[in-house]
């Protein structure tokens, strides 16, 4: 079984990353930018779950993101439970987050046709619960990290950049997900952000 992760950029002249991995966590790394490369990756793969590090649903009460929507709501329930984290976020309505949240909802759309499971990860909030550096500290930290948890492949190979970093991190959700080992945040109704779940070991008495 293979996982994908997509990075995903706000449009299509910027690099989206790409990450499928498998259950020996060997990962297969790439930069794209249509969203056909997309589709065609997500066809080729063969999984079953795709997660992506873009927004995929609005708000409750939201319906779209023009300026006629100016008063409702700039969180959703996810949203929210990461603030209450402590894990920095941007708004889904702050500048190009518009552009990204629009494409990602497109995009959900496109690879559920193809009967595939898609799942909303964000990468900083996952390296921040698994207390590894985020890539505006350095993608040779955040690459060694990511070495260290057993990840193989492309990672071994070359220096990633970070769209692809963030993939990675995005498709070991995806994994934990299949696996039915994840944290789920957020209300239904609007969509679930999904996150690793950190085991704490037991404290002896």
């Amino acid at each position: 079984m293979n996982y994908l992760g997509l990075d995903l950029a706000g449009v299509s002249t910027r690099p989206t990353g790409v990450c499928t991995i498998n259950q020996k966590l060997r990962v297969t790394c790439s930069v794209v930018h249509s969203d056909a490369e997309i589709l065609s990756i997500v066809r080729r793969s063969g999984t079953k779950v795709v997660a992506i590090d873009a927004p995929l649903a609005l708000p409750l009460g939201r319906h779209c993101l023009g300026e006629h929507c100016r008063g409702r709501s700039h969180f959703r329930a996810c949203d929210l439970v990461l603030r209450k984290m402590g894990i920095r976020f941007f708004p889904i309505t702050l500048g190009p987050m518009r552009a990204l949240t629009s494409r990602g909802m497109q995009l959900l759309k496109q690879i559920r046709r193809l009967h595939v499971q898609v799942i909303e990860t964000y990468p900083g909030a996952a390296q921040d619960l698994l207390g590894i550096p985020r890539k505006q500290y350095g993608l040779g930290a955040l690459q060694e990290s990511l070495k260290k948890m057993g990840c193989s492949g492309d990672i071994l190979t070359r220096s990633l950049t970070g769209d692809e970093l963030d993939a990675i991190n995005c498709a070991l959700v995806a994994k934990q997900f299949g696996e039915g080992r994840y944290l789920a945040i957020g209300d239904p109704s609007e969509i679930m952000m999904i996150l690793p779940r950190i085991y704490k070991a037991a404290t002896k008495p």
